[in-house]
């Protein structure tokens, strides 16, 4: 039975790897680019308005959903993994001539407020945002970002 282990483990990290791998194919903006990706400019990102956003924070400690309107606003909600707490958000957004997104909010629940700016940039189906556009920063892939009907 301890043979057939080491095969097993194999497998499984073969397999974990395969399934991994393609979320991570672009860990920069140079990767990106390369594989046919095109940063989104102002009038790119507008068309997308109003629009839902949904992602894991950078740091990796919780994720948020978010609507963004036509009139600058941010509402949503953020989710802590370590507290295992929810906080509304709201807060106001712009973009920029080169397409930089800002998003500066307030998670209320918590008293804490973020004010990040991003580049977006769409590959195939696919969503990635980083903090500068050199070819050498680091992107990360958005879980959703779309535009949803006005009610």
């Amino acid at each position: 039975m301890k043979s057939c282990q080491p095969k097993l483990l194999m497998t499984l990290i073969a397999t974990l790897t395969a399934l991994v791998a393609p979320v991570y194919a672009q860990s920069n903006v140079g990767e990106l680019l390369e594989k046919g990706g095109k940063q989104l400019g102002k009038s790119d990102v507008l068309e997308l308005v109003p629009l839902r956003y949904q992602s894991k924070w950078p740091n990796g400690q919780g994720e948020e959903e978010l609507f963004f309107t036509s009139d600058g606003n941010i509402t949503g909600t953020g989710y802590h993994y370590g507290s295992r707490s929810n906080s509304p958000a709201t807060g106001q957004w712009k973009v920029d001539e080169d397409g930089r997104v800002c998003t500066p909010k307030t998670f209320t629940a918590w008293n804490s407020s973020t004010n990040m700016c991003w580049y977006l940039y769409r590959l195939n189906d696919g969503y990635y945002s980083t903090a500068k556009s050199d070819l050498g920063s680091r992107v990360g892939r958005i879980n959703t970002l779309e535009k949803v009907a006005v009610q």
